[in-house]
């Protein structure tokens, strides 16, 4: 008798070949097979007569062979010519290279066969159709709404659909032992199927009613168990005590007036919403999302004045050195002014230097924070992480349970990534969020363009007409061609000396990328700020953090490798000063897809960074958008991260749950 945690190769025709094949999918025991849901579905259920087919679109019909047989051609390859018949018509069915289907197929007897008309035959003929004979009711792959399944090599969708379609006709008891996490009430409350029922459904639907009722109960439970755990985090950290934090709003007031530009509305309304979180019992927990230049930099120099001004003390975590030290800066020169101690530390020996001040009331730095100098924190009060998503769980973790004294730090996560709403809520439900929507004034939009290769020579003309005539600089950036910085500096190595050599030869090109060590980088971007470079060819390491003003147009090569939300924060490298036209070019390789031109073409039209974000995850799931690796973004097999009814009922379920 099968049990759910048994090993795959109990099923029959699964032998340690297929298990190993299994194993690649992550399909290792019958309930995971049982939860390997369909990718998508082709719907072959309605059946069409033969005189009803046509070359246009794939339909199903329902016929009887009268004949098949084996036809050797001479370079020793075989096809296979059936003919077939329904009360409308005959037809001629061909195969290639399938001799095995003259004794697999039998005459007399009815099979689905599924395809299209040969367009170029005279006859009604059908070429490589699917087909299953046909006995009786419900069939496993055709005639059907069919399931259709991710594979590796070796395993077929169709050899997946046999094996589940074996488990739930003839081990269906399976079903009542899967853990169903949710009570009677709730299921009734949000109109919801069993559970067993909704497994059979999502694999072999009777109708669309049926699997949209399938789909909204997995998608329920998989996106109940997401908010459970959120809501779980959220009681834990509500149970935090925080320090007492002065409200400083005069002090706060003094900084914004003392600067040389007027802070936009979003911005101020972001300091508020965040210094007002600091009034409460509990440690605040906020994500401060905005469009790179739009300012969170200076709101969250605003947000640290009262944690100073209360005696505790600032962290500021940066994913790289570049940006660790791009914030010093920045930091350094809104506070001019004001008496604060800031120390910045990173994995550069040079910053130990800065040691020398005692207890600091702003430390900045990269994850070197964490470990190599844990003494500086004696009154840690409020961590800021910028672009958290770059830092693993543990890392951010860690830096948020420094204070000695056992009250929990303020946390503020401040992102240039586009996220739509309803993923910040699901991804980062915990926090709240304030949003800066708007750019600083006279900030011109970049101008985006998709480039074919028959215009990429246009292209460097005009280039180098911009740097000759206009003083123009340029970012000139290289995919990761692989998870191997190695192979990814010798791809940006190579454009260098293409550029210089023999695509735009008399200007000054200059080289960035991960392997240089820090000084070499600070050196090569100070270059590039003083006007010594004209063009900076790069890996994606100016992503985060890069600030050249005068940085006027960006080419990014490969523009297909990357997510819209990653390019997104590409584009924003340039067109950085007030009134400045900027330009982005978007190179892509030769054989590349119909689908990413379409998604370039898109990027190019729309400037706004969450409707960006809302088409990548749209077109290519979350997965591929933000990558899972640190961000931890669920991979959802069924549930949407863009449904918000769906997200909204789940919080709700699982507080009522969790009481």
């Amino acid at each position: 008798m099968l049990k759910l945690g048994d090993s795959t190769n109990n099923i029959p025709l699964i032998g340690p070949k297929y298990q190993k094949l299994l194993d690649k999918l992550n399909i290792f025991t019958i309930t995971d097979l049982l939860n390997y849901f369909p990718s998508y579905y082709s719907d072959t259920s309605k059946i069409f007569q033969i005189s009803e087919l046509d070359s246009l679109e794939k339909k199903t019909i329902l016929c009887t062979i009268d004949d098949i047989q084996n036809i050797k051609l001479r370079n020793k390859k075989f096809i296979t010519k059936a003919k077939g018949h329904d009360n409308s018509s005959t037809i001629e069915i061909i195969w290639f290279n399938q001799p095995f289907l003259n004794k697999t197929i039998k005459t007399g007897s009815k099979y689905l066969l599924n395809g299209k008309l040969n367009a170029k035959s005279n006859k009604t003929q059908l070429y490589s159709p699917t087909y299953e004979i046909y006995k009786n009711r419900p069939t496993t792959h055709l005639g059907i709404i069919t399931p259709i399944y991710s594979t590796t090599d070796g395993i077929s969708s169709k050899w997946i659909r046999s094996r589940i379609n074996y488990l739930l006709k003839n081990h269906i008891y399976l079903l009542n032992d899967l853990k169903n996490i949710l009570p009677q009430n709730l299921q009734k409350r949000y109109d919801l199927i069993n559970l067993d029922t909704a497994i059979q459904q999502i694999h072999f639907p009777k109708d669309q009613t049926s699997l949209k009722k399938a789909e909204k109960r997995l998608g329920f439970e998989e996106m109940l168990k997401i908010q459970i755990k959120l809501v779980k985090k959220i009681n834990k950290s509500r149970k935090a005590k925080s320090s007492s934090i002065n409200k400083s709003y005069k002090k706060i007031k003094e900084f914004l007036s003392s600067l040389n530009f007027e802070p936009t509305k979003d911005q101020i309304k972001a300091i508020n919403e965040i210094t007002s979180d600091f009034e409460k019992k509990y440690p605040a927990n906020r994500l401060l999302q905005g469009d790179v230049g739009c300012g969170k930099t200076l709101v969250a120099a605003a947000i640290s004045i009262p944690i100073i001004e209360s005696s505790y003390q600032v962290a500021i975590m940066a994913p790289t050195t570049i940006l660790a030290e791009q914030h010093f800066k920045t930091f350094k020169e809104l506070f001019k002014n004001n008496k604060y101690k800031i120390k910045l530390v990173t994995g550069n020996e040079k910053n130990k230097n800065n040691l020398s001040i005692e207890k600091p009331d702003i430390i900045i730095g990269t994850q070197a924070l964490l470990f190599r100098f844990k003494n500086l924190f004696s009154d840690l009060a409020l961590v800021i992480i910028d672009e958290q998503h770059r830092f693993g769980v543990k890392q951010r973790e860690l830096i948020i349970s420094q204070n000695s004294k056992g009250y929990m730090p303020h946390k503020v996560t401040m992102t240039a990534t586009p996220i739509p709403r309803s993923i910040a809520l699901t991804l980062f439900g915990d926090l709240n969020i304030s949003i800066i929507d708007e750019m600083p004034k006279d900030r011109l939009p970049t101008k985006t363009y998709f480039v074919p290769h028959q215009k990429r020579k246009a292209s460097y003309d005009w280039i180098k007409k911009q740097i000759k005539n206009k003083d123009s600089q340029v970012f000139w950036l290289c995919p990761l061609i692989e998870e191997s910085e190695k192979l990814q500096t010798k791809a940006v190595t190579t454009e260098y000396e293409k550029l210089e050599n023999k695509i735009l030869p008399g200007l000054r090109i200059d080289l960035l990328h991960g392997r240089l060590n820090n000084e070499e980088k600070n050196n090569k971007i100070q270059r590039m700020k003083s006007k010594k470079t004209d063009i900076l060819v790069s890996t994606s390491v100016i992503e985060v953090g890069m600030d050249i003003p005068d940085a006027d147009i960006i080419v990014i090569e490969g523009a297909e490798r990357f997510g819209l939300a990653q390019l997104h924060q590409l584009r924003g490298r340039v067109g950085r000063r007030a009134n400045q036209e900027s330009w982005c070019f978007l190179f892509t390789s030769e054989n590349v897809s119909t689908e990413a031109i379409k998604r370039l073409k898109y990027f190019s039209k729309v400037n706004d960074g969450l409707k960006v974000a809302k088409y990548d995850l749209q077109n290519r799931g979350p997965g591929e958008v933000y990558g899972t690796k640190q961000s931890g973004i669920p991979d959802l097999k069924i549930a949407s991260l863009l449904d918000t009814i769906l997200i909204k009922q789940t919080r709700e379920a699982a507080e009522f749950m969790l009481k």
